[in-house]
């Protein structure tokens, strides 16, 4: 996996076996997904931090909340990420929600 954040490219070190090397602090990144209703953003969702997706259609209300861990390798040194994924509701009543959603958020997926 690759994460492209603010012109910097970083590797995560998923599947990999560990280099030996200390971890620096945890950064914290904001990711929102965006979307029509039914489209599948749930379903990647739980694809990326499951490895697996629900044959049941559940929409979501408002927003849902899910986060992974990963350890990243920047230049000489490991660093751990927790990406916080905020799966928001594709139905136009729950609009209204979203600038409080996309706030903070450093990334989205549309």
């Amino acid at each position: 996996i690759i994460i492209i954040l603010k012109n910097k490219i970083f590797r995560t070190m998923e599947g990999k076996k560990g280099t030996g090397q200390q971890v620096k602090k945890n950064h914290i990144l904001k990711i929102v997904i965006l979307g029509d209703c039914s489209v599948g953003k749930t379903s990647i969702i739980q694809n990326y931090i499951r490895k697996t997706i629900s044959q049941v259609y559940k929409p979501t209300i408002g927003a849902d909340f899910h986060s992974k861990r990963l350890e990243i390798q920047d230049k000489d040194e490991l660093k751990s990420v927790t990406l916080q994924i905020w799966d928001t509701a594709g139905q136009e009543r729950f609009q209204s929600l979203g600038r409080a959603f996309y706030r903070g958020a450093e990334a989205c997926v549309l």
